[in-house]
């Protein structure tokens, strides 16, 4: 049997209807986790949120253990920051002040998003602006990240972020 027939027999035996099959479900979170979504969907829309979401689970794990150069709910690396928002800031303090982490966050997509383009954009936020710029547009327009992203998107509008 192809594996794909044997999940449709799981999920006919599940007494799922063939609706929720494929619905997006929302991720769970935290009281403070959904304000950090709602404050970053308010600055960004969609986008943003979802690349909060991705980078620090909604200001959750603020400091990256992949990545040491990343910092507060965006994930952005301190230099980057700096340029953002044209003076010295620590990555403690993105660590502690998520709202302005956020709007940094913010900064940087439409900086990135200016270059690039909406698609090319959340690519180039991932990768960073030199480095994009070394990428083909069918790389930018078809990365691994941006499909996490619109995935992410697509998983934020089962919740109500419009409103606190």
């Amino acid at each position: 049997m192809k594996p794909s027939a044997f999940a449709v027999l799981l999920l006919l035996g599940s007494g799922l209807s063939p609706s929720a099959w494929s619905a997006p479900r929302g991720p769970s979170l935290s009281h403070w986790q959904k304000v950090e979504l709602v404050e970053a969907y308010q600055y960004g829309g969609y986008r943003l949120a979802a690349i909060i979401l991705q980078e620090s689970s909604a200001c959750k794990i603020v400091h990256s253990t992949i990545d040491p150069l990343a910092c507060g709910c965006g994930g952005v690396h301190v230099g980057t920051a700096d340029a953002m928002v044209g003076s010295d800031v620590s990555c403690a303090f993105m660590d502690i002040d998520w709202d302005f982490s956020i709007r940094v966050a913010e900064l940087y997509l439409q900086r990135c998003t200016e270059l690039f383009g909406r698609a090319g954009g959340v690519t180039a936020y991932n990768v960073g602006i030199p480095k994009a710029r070394t990428l083909t547009h069918y790389q930018l327009t078809h990365s691994p990240y941006l499909h996490t992203i619109e995935r992410r998107i697509r998983e934020l509008q089962t919740l109500p972020l419009d409103t606190k």
